[in-house]
């Protein structure tokens, strides 16, 4: 296994000034990767042993995410779909090269012609409006994948709640992995995100 903290040293991740914005403004207006460097450390585990060669990542905010697992897995085949909310609020987005790009909302008619021209994904990361989280887990489920990961499946605040209700009520296929690690960018031993990851049968 490779070291992934090493790996991703020189990305952002979610920290004290992150969180200091998002409890300033309500929102985490800054340019990083808007999750916990543990748990994507965990999620690169994963990543890793599964032998994980195509990626879909739904919701990207500025892009970060997914140029920075693509620029450690190289995938095979990388894509992501946002409907624009980071350029919206001022910021660009970044994407890797060859990156397939949908521009549009996960539960439209763009989204699904997109999804369904990319065929087989290894594994789809959603971290979409959190509110409409089951409505993108049946979508996607739909076609052909072999796993399904999503953000905040720790949540409790007013936005990822949903995730966190919809993971623990999720009663169909297997619950692969729960990756929750302590968020030591805030010096927290309990992390309220959360990446849970899913197959079918």
């Amino acid at each position: 296994m490779r070291d992934f903290r090493a790996l991703l040293a020189d990305e952002r991740f979610w920290d004290r000034c992150t969180q200091a914005i998002y409890e300033r403004c309500g929102e985490p207006l800054d340019d990083c990767c808007l999750q916990n460097r543990e748990e994507v450390i965990g999620l690169c585990e994963f990543i890793e042993a599964q032998g994980v060669r195509s990626y879909l990542e739904i919701g990207v905010w500025t892009g970060r995410l997914v140029s920075a697992l693509q620029r450690v897995f190289g995938f095979e085949k990388v894509s992501a779909c946002d409907h624009g909310w980071a350029e919206r609020c001022g910021f660009a987005i970044h994407l890797p090269p060859g990156c397939r790009f949908c521009r549009a909302d996960s539960t439209s008619r763009g989204y699904l012609e997109f999804r369904a021209a990319l065929g087989q994904v290894d594994l789809v990361f959603i971290d979409a409006a959190h509110g409409q989280v089951r409505r993108d887990f049946e979508i996607n489920r739909g076609f052909p994948h072999r796993f399904l990961a999503f953000h905040d499946i720790a949540g409790q605040g007013r936005h990822t709640a949903a995730v966190q209700r919809f993971w623990r009520e999720l009663d169909s296929g297997i619950k692969v992995s729960e990756i929750v690690r302590p968020h030591r960018e805030l010096g927290r031993e309990c992390s309220d995100m959360g990446i849970g990851i899913w197959a079918a049968r």
